[in-house]
């Protein structure tokens, strides 16, 4: 039994991936602008209500930064049997997902991605808890989907799953 696990941790080692701080500017850019915009109005002189306009560009820049902290602790571990979503800033959460479950998969990318390089990987699943995954924000030249299709197969086989389908 132990040869088995161990021969399973040499065929599969885990990967942690995490999303590109990229991601990020293509979330949020509908807020940065404005942020920017703000701060900067606010330290010419003689706009009209230059300190209320700082405050709102100081409220939107701790929005960002709150949602640039979050981004950047997004971690996806992809170990021989699960997928683990790990996010949070302040208190961390960690999802799991066994990869047996996963049905279909997609790659796409938005044009603000296509601009930045990156991706995001669509995991269509038979979990409950989380019926489409997705993967933000990685790299356009990162191939993980082929391997995340053969240690899905491989877990398959290993439980003796079988997909049919109506034809």
């Amino acid at each position: 039994m132990e040869s088995l696990v161990n021969e399973k941790k040499q065929l599969f080692p885990s990967v942690e991936i995490t999303p590109s701080w990229k991601q990020f500017v293509v979330n949020e850019l509908p807020l940065i602008i404005p942020c920017l915009v703000a701060i900067t109005a606010a330290g010419i002189e003689g706009v009209p209500y230059a300190k209320i306009i700082f405050w709102v560009g100081v409220i939107l820049l701790i929005v960002l930064t709150y949602k640039l902290f979050y981004m950047l602790k997004i971690k996806y571990i992809i170990t021989s049997q699960q997928i683990i979503y790990i996010h949070g800033v302040i208190g961390h959460t960690a999802d799991y997902m066994e990869l047996y479950r996963v049905v279909d998969y997609r790659q796409h990318s938005s044009p603000q991605q296509q601009i930045m390089g990156l991706k995001t990987i669509t995991l269509y699943t038979g979990d409950r808890s989380s019926p489409v995954f997705n993967m933000i924000g990685i790299d356009r030249n990162f191939h993980i989907i082929e391997e995340i299709r053969e240690r899905v197969e491989y877990n398959k086989q290993r439980k003796g799953i079988y997909e049919f389908t109506n034809r």
